[in-house]
């Protein structure tokens, strides 16, 4: 070729960048529809639930009663975290029962893959909500702290990527975060707890492991929207306790306010216009940590509307009362107390609608 020509050439191809694919300015989010196939955004904790991720029990169970394949090697079914020797059958027709009420109420149903080790290990992997978390858009890998769940995130994250759900961050390092101390009050305030749920520790390097776990997910989180106010809880008792585990509809959940950390509550209530319904004593009970909690309010389907574990008639009718619309289910191989969580932890929230207005 002719030193004319490439010329030309190079000039054709400047040309062609230039004029015809110019750098488009774009945010994330908002390609997310076209090429990610959905917003995936669930930064809430009320509003309407659309995809949900959820762990068909599998072989895993099976192995319960043999020695754990983690130290000390028990044969118990303490060791594997259970109450009872399970059946397989019978956790697979509760498993189900969750499945046909989210495809009744028109939610998609992501079922997570198996567990991939030989033997299957990964009883607690049916709490899918421990094990990612919605960032404010996209889901965060977190990192577990016990050897009866290290080992969820990789067919966890595989499963999310399967699905087109973008994955925006991984907790690395020593880090550790679990679900279950992390949750969305609405759109723009996240209350994390460091130790509790999991139980205080005064072991330096595991305290310190939590804080870096939960800086982690802070720095995600502020990376997508700078505005978000983060509450990091030092966990040292039950300040946060289950306040968005009891959640019925926006700014409101169910639980007495004297229970909980009393600068939390004043900072809720004058940030957020916070409504903390007292339930009736009676309904109240107190859980595996210490915690006054009750009635339990189980998964948001959306607004004013729940599904529960059947089996608390009084607690039912009390939320009803309330003008909460209350769908019950037999799931009792799946939670508490059989189990060691609850219907809420069986639900990994993908996709929710925006919270409606006040």
């Amino acid at each position: 070729m002719s030193q004319a020509n490439s010329a030309e050439n190079i000039k054709q191809l400047t040309d062609m960048y230039t004029r015809l694919h110019p750098q488009v300015h774009t945010t994330f989010e908002e390609d997310m529809p076209k090429f990610w196939g959905s917003k995936w955004k669930a930064n809430t904790t009320i509003g309407k639930l659309r995809t949900v991720l959820v762990h068909r029990p599998g072989k895993e169970f099976l192995s319960v009663g043999k020695k754990t394949p983690w130290p000390p090697h028990e044969a118990s079914l303490a060791a594997w975290r259970m109450t009872f020797k399970p059946n397989l059958d019978e956790m697979v027709e509760h498993h189900e029962n969750l499945v046909k009420v989210y495809k009744d109420e028109g939610i998609r149903v992501l079922v997570r893959k198996p567990d991939p080790h030989d033997p299957p290990y990964q009883v607690k992997a049916i709490f899918t909500d421990d094990v990612c978390h919605p960032a404010v858009y996209g889901q965060v890998i977190l990192r577990m702290y016990d050897w009866i769940r290290k080992g969820e995130e990789l067919p966890t994250y595989q499963t999310l990527a399967e699905a087109g759900c973008p994955v925006v961050g991984m907790i690395m390092g020593d880090g550790m975060a679990e679900g279950g101390s992390i949750g969305w009050l609405d759109e723009k305030h996240l209350l994390i707890e460091v130790h509790f749920a999991r139980g205080n520790t005064a072991d330096k390097v595991i305290s310190e492991a939590n804080d870096w776990g939960h800086e982690q997910l802070t720095r995600i989180i502020k990376t997508q929207d700078p505005e978000i106010d983060i509450k990091i809880e030092p966990g040292y008792g039950s300040t946060k306790g289950t306040i968005d585990y009891a959640m019925i509809d926006r700014h409101t959940s169910i639980g007495d306010p004297k229970l909980f950390e009393p600068h939390l509550v004043e900072w809720m209530k004058r940030t957020m216009n916070w409504k903390f319904i007292t339930p009736p004593e009676e309904l109240v009970y107190t859980d595996t940590h210490g915690a006054k909690i009750g009635p339990n309010t189980g998964v948001v389907l959306e607004p004013m509307k729940i599904m529960v574990p059947v089996g608390n008639p009084k607690n039912t009718k009390w939320l009803e009362s309330l003008g909460v619309e209350v769908v019950e289910i037999e799931c009792s191989s799946l939670v508490r107390p059989r189990n060691s969580g609850s219907i809420h932890c069986t639900c990994g929230s993908l996709e929710r609608d925006s919270e409606p207005c006040d």
